[in-house]
């Protein structure tokens, strides 16, 4: 399995948008898959926020991940948040999310990440609970669903 950032393969964003706009974007009023792959650009750079990470297995893609600024406003000292955690069907229960979630980390500490949110249908955490993510709040996504929000801290006083 390899890790490449959006920016390095620009030609996969059709693909990524449809993801995405499959499996999240169909969900709200009035946003198209053009949307959704325009929402994409700001991933277009390599080696700064925000940065989307796709798991590649024998030169296709099968996942993808965003370490992105401000998923929710109105919260703005929630400043780094976890997001599009996607892996395709034929590489689910596999431990990919869990890979490339850890793939995402390494990468954004060092672009000052320090604290990590992100935004669960699955309101007891799901995965994310079972990877040391705590609780926050629950409240409702833009499309009405309601989302259990977490954080996870990624640099220890200490570290």
């Amino acid at each position: 399995m390899q890790f490449h950032a959006l920016s390095e393969h620009p030609e996969w964003m059709p693909l990524l948008a449809q993801w995405y706009f499959d499996t999240w974007g169909c969900h709200v009023p009035g946003h198209t898959l053009a949307d959704e792959q325009q929402r994409l650009e700001v991933f277009l750079q390599a080696d700064e926020l925000p940065l989307l990470l796709v798991a590649v297995d024998n030169d296709v893609p099968v996942g993808a991940a965003q370490l992105k600024f401000h998923e929710r406003t109105e919260r703005p000292e929630r400043l780094h948040w976890l997001g599009g955690v996607y892996v395709a069907p034929s590489h689910r229960g596999t431990g990919l999310a869990a890979t490339l979630i850890d793939a995402l980390v390494v990468r954004g500490t060092p672009l000052g990440v320090r604290d990590l949110y992100l935004q669960t249908e699955v309101d007891d955490g799901g995965l994310y609970a079972r990877l040391g993510w705590q609780p926050l709040e629950s409240t409702r996504h833009a499309s009405g669903v309601p989302v259990r929000i977490m954080w996870r801290p990624l640099v220890t006083d200490a570290g």
